[in-house]
């Protein structure tokens, strides 16, 4: 057995520092682990829920990323100590292990009783954390142009649905809706 250090503060254990030694090098290694952060609006997280062991949860949900699709949105499930706000308060945040895997559930109508109510169950699927990442920030993919396109459409509707009130409000008052006036030219000589 190792004989212990005397110093003047006290006796110390050698098996006791190479102990300690081992927890810090645990710690620093944990330290290590990439994590990634996602990002989401405020209305995807739904309230917290207690879980059987007593810990504290929230449901997330994952749009989908064609408008056409009607299906119910996938979620996914964070401890809520795990989720932020942003400094502006308008969005979350959570870091989650770069190389882990989470469940991702996706309800759907099983059918219905005999009472004619419908009956939901859900389709559980675990997929990697990056993938998860690109599923709930998938509108930072869609390219520059469709973006600006969607926007340029409504600005055109803003302006259409602006010029029809206006029409409709002169007919109310009872005066015509004035053309441009035409600039006079000279002629040329």
């Amino acid at each position: 057995m190792a004989e212990s250090f005397h110093t003047p503060f006290g006796d110390i254990d050698p098996a006791a520092v190479e102990a300690a030694t081992a927890a810090a090098a645990q710690a620093d290694s944990r330290k290590d682990i990439k994590e990634i952060t996602i990002k989401f609006a405020k209305g995807l997280c739904s309230e917290p829920f207690m879980s059987k062991s007593g810990k504290e949860y929230v449901r997330i949900q994952i749009p989908n990323s064609d408008p056409a699709d009607h299906d119910p949105w996938q979620e996914f499930v964070l401890e809520s100590k795990q989720v932020h706000e942003n400094q502006y308060g308008k969005g979350l945040w959570a870091k989650i292990p770069a190389d882990g895997h989470i469940t991702v559930s996706r309800p759907f109508l099983a059918g219905k009783d005999e009472n004619g109510k419908n009956i939901w169950d859900s389709r559980k699927r675990t997929i990697p954390n990056r993938e998860l990442k690109e599923m709930v920030e998938f509108y930072k993919n869609r390219g520059r142009d469709e973006r600006s396109s969607a926007q340029e459409g409504r600005k055109a509707s803003v302006k259409k649905a602006l010029a029809d009130d206006k029409k409709e409000a002169d007919r109310a008052n009872g005066t015509k809706a004035k053309a441009p006036k035409k600039q006079k030219t000279e002629p040329e000589r």
